[in-house]
């Protein structure tokens, strides 16, 4: 199944800490227990057969069933056990850390997986139900009657110390559009508030660069390549050193963080647990770690 999802041998053997011999050997046997061939070697790519697709489709199937019933049991004995699957948009992996260590200090038995992606790659994690939860700042439509709101998400305008706006006492919108400005990727949730907020005030913010990665964002306005607007969970390290949050009349921008859990995936008393968590002590627990 790793191997499929990733595409590598390589990238399954190191994600599952095993040798390729190890895993290529394994792959061998499933051939031919199953009596199919499920990829050929086309250079050092490798390509999948319609078998594939299906053995995949149904070990999926398989690994649901026993991931209930692992739970299921873990329930009876009062949340002792089970493994709990979130996955969350690239911008929340400064705080999930945070309430995922202390939920697992409450239950330190539990086993956590967790994927960060961008926006799509989690979106189609929440559309093929892969895992329990998903935590979003933007909202699809299928999304908006399952979700829960549970903190806020304020973007903030940053610079450069020596930029010439980190000087200012009070800046308005439309003078942010006169500088160079990086931005994340469209689709994304901050991307979308961005955007959403300027259109309202009849502003245009022209991406001089757009990336993919919050990291990279920040190195690129400490290099002084121009401003940029990011959620406030991204800044905190940074702010008050190279990075000036900038005094921009009506900022920051609030959006908010969204729970949501597929409506065909069966809830376990170990996601309805983390939820309850996250939604009554999330934002108190994290009150160390914002901007002051």
């Amino acid at each position: 199944m790793t191997v499929y999802e990733l595409g590598s041998v390589t990238k399954a053997a190191e994600v599952l800490n095993l040798t390729q011999p190890t895993i290529s050997i394994q792959l061998k046997q499933l051939m031919e227990l199953l009596g199919v061939r499920l990829y050929k070697q086309v250079g050092r790519k490798l390509v999948f057969t319609e078998a594939a697709a299906i053995v995949a489709r149904h070990g999926e199937a398989l690994f649901e069933l026993l991931d209930r019933l692992e739970i299921s049991l873990a329930a009876l004995s009062e949340l002792k056990a089970g493994t709990l699957r979130i996955a969350v948009v690239t911008s929340a992996k400064y705080f999930i850390p945070h309430l995922v260590g202390m939920f697992c200090q409450r239950y330190p038995l539990i086993d956590i997986e967790l994927k960060v992606g961008n926006r799509e790659k989690i979106r189609q994690r929440y559309l093929q139900e892969k895992d329990d939860i998903y935590l979003f700042s933007l909202l699809s439509d299928e999304m908006e009657k399952l979700a829960i709101s549970f903190l806020p998400n304020p973007l903030y305008a940053i610079a450069h110390r020596c930029h010439p706006l980190s000087a200012m006492k009070k800046i308005q919108p439309f003078e942010l559009c006169a500088y160079p400005f990086i931005s994340r990727e469209p689709g994304s949730g901050t991307r979308y508030a961005i955007d959403r907020h300027f259109e309202q005030l009849n502003l245009a913010l022209k991406p001089r660069m757009v990336i993919e990665s919050n990291e990279a964002i920040k190195h690129c306005v400490l290099a002084d390549l121009g401003i940029s607007i990011l959620s406030e969970y991204a800044l905190k390290p940074e702010i008050g050193d190279e990075l000036v949050a900038l005094p921009v009349e009506g900022f920051p921008i609030m959006t908010r963080w969204h729970l949501v859990r597929s409506p065909n995936r069966v809830q376990t008393a170990l996601s309805d647990a983390f939820v309850e968590f996250i939604t009554d002590q999330g934002e108190g627990l994290l009150n160390d770690i914002v901007l002051p």
